[in-house]
């Protein structure tokens, strides 16, 4: 018996390796076969990009070698076929775009470090909490809020903890009413709303989410035009809210409802929780006051410049002159004496960061290659002018894709798709790019279609079809806005 099990856990791990394997050597498979058939029959160094940017897809979206990895082929990929030298595809990789969402990233973890998300989250569910289903609206406020922050995947890793505290505590309340369907209905809908609505809060900032960057940098390279924090805000956070609303109304009234209300033992566990942060300590008090003078310099920036002549104030000096800050503020129970110190840096997102920079760089290649307008005028050729209709059709192609590729690497297929488009049709970019890329956080359907779908799954407690069936739901909803905001002009409110 333990024989068999060995040879089939063998199997199965070397049938992982094989599928690994095989894509490992199809990037550069595909490569050569772009590079020396040149199908489309484009000038050679387009012939290049397409072939390096088939290669590196592939490997994105198959994870064949991990990501940060793939990100950084550019550099050798580029010099050595003479699509960029090394110091301008480097260049790439240090752009203030990147600066800006480690910034993020840095303030993402000393608020992990002093549990302050868990005392915002749970603070929100005291004061929403007296039903289950507000205890769900609790929870789709604070991943909401904290995923505008934070990035979508680390919300969800940071949300999971209390969730199933709170749903091990409340258990008994439904043991009690003999409820065990409600129950299922209750934790589901949790469950799921960690997942969906750390997509959503992505959505509301600039730093939300890496997909964001993706626009942003496509935005600064090819068009050399800067979409700034409040800029994507008065977008952003009207969409992720409309979303947080229906999210509210499909989950809680329409797919998982719960007919009895809260017991004192559910708001007990919540008190007790709350107990065990104790008082709000200076640290928390310290990275709040700090965090929150940041979000008021990216939100009145454009004021503050317009006031002072500070014509170097840019979201991602704000940004770095706060997350630095964190390291000078002295902190006498910490064994360096400071706030905040480098050794916790080891558990930033590099790869992202790195993944971000390929972006960039992708994007750069695009530009001086002449790859972007070749692709518009190639889909225009389809005759569908209008933007209106072309945002439906870019969509369409999002959504069929989202299934199996990721977020991030999503946007990187698609925008220079969707930017090309809207050059070869003198079309303002942002009125395409501005949906597509918020198309590709559409990801609500599937385990794989993105990592807090994927987190959420593996706690055994939701299945695939609560996820499919809420997901379309939200999905529609999400497409249909963004189409109203596409006909109503919405998006020229980025720039």
């Amino acid at each position: 018996m333990l024989t068999s099990l060995r040879i089939s856990t063998t199997s199965l791990t070397e049938g992982k390796f094989l599928y690994k394997y095989l894509f490992l050597l199809g990037g550069p498979l595909l490569f050569v076969v772009i590079y020396y058939f040149n199908f489309f029959s484009v000038s050679p160094i387009v012939n290049t990009v397409a072939a390096i940017t088939a290669w590196i897809l592939l490997w994105w979206i198959t994870e064949a070698v991990p990501i940060a990895v793939t990100s950084l082929l550019p550099l050798i990929l580029f010099p050595s076929l003479g699509v960029l030298d090394l110091n301008t595809t480097a260049l790439n990789y240090a752009s203030p775009t990147i600066f800006l969402y480690m910034s993020g990233f840095i303030f993402a973890l000393a608020m992990e470090k002093q549990k302050l998300h868990v005392r915002i989250a749970l603070y929100v569910l005291k004061l929403v909490g007296s039903s289950y289903d507000r205890i769900v609206l609790g929870f789709m406020i604070s991943t909401f809020f904290i995923s505008m922050w934070v990035n979508n995947t680390a919300t969800t890793l940071l949300m999971l903890p209390i969730a199933l505290s709170v749903l091990k505590l409340t258990e008994e309340d439904f043991i009690l009413y003999n409820k065990p369907e409600e129950y299922r209905r209750f934790s589901v809908s949790i469950l799921l709303t960690i997942a969906a609505c750390s997509n959503i809060g992505g959505m509301a900032t600039i730093i939300g989410s890496p997909t964001n960057a993706v626009l942003i940098g496509f935005m600064k390279q090819v068009y050399h035009t800067d979409v700034t924090f409040i800029h994507w805000f008065l977008v952003g956070f009207p969409f992720a809210l409309l979303m947080l609303v229906a999210c509210y109304f499909i989950f809680t009234k329409l797919l998982f409802r719960v007919n009895i209300q809260a017991t004192p033992n559910t708001i007990q566990a919540l008190e007790d929780r709350i107990a065990q942060l104790g008082h709000m300590t200076y640290q928390e008090y310290a990275i709040t006051v700090l965090f929150a003078l940041t979000a008021i310099g990216w939100i009145f920036r454009v004021l503050i410049v317009e006031l002072t002549g500070w014509e170097f104030l840019n979201d991602t000096y704000i940004g770095l002159a706060g997350a630095l800050t964190l390291f000078l503020i002295p902190d006498t129970s910490s064994k360096t004496g400071f706030l905040f110190e480098w050794e916790s840096m080891s558990k930033l997102s590099w790869g992202i960061l790195f993944l971000l920079g390929g972006g960039v760089a992708l994007a750069k290649a695009f530009e001086e290659s002449g790859l972007v307008k070749i692709i518009g005028e190639s889909i225009l050729s389809s005759g569908i002018h209008q933007p209106f209709l072309l945002v439906i059709l870019l969509i369409s192609i999002i959504l069929l894709l989202k299934s199996f590729i990721g977020n991030t690497a999503l946007a990187l297929l698609t925008l220079p798709m969707a930017l090309g488009i809207a050059s070869s049709a003198g079309i303002d970019p942002i009125k395409i790019g501005g949906p597509v890329i918020f198309a590709c956080s559409l990801a609500f359907m599937l385990p794989m279609a993105c990592a807090p779908n994927a987190v959420v799954f593996t706690t055994g407690q939701v299945k695939v079809k609560d996820m499919v069936v809420s997901g379309l739901l939200l999905t529609v909803v999400g497409c249909s806005l963004l189409m109203l905001m596409s006909a109503l002009n919405f998006f020229s409110l980025m720039i």
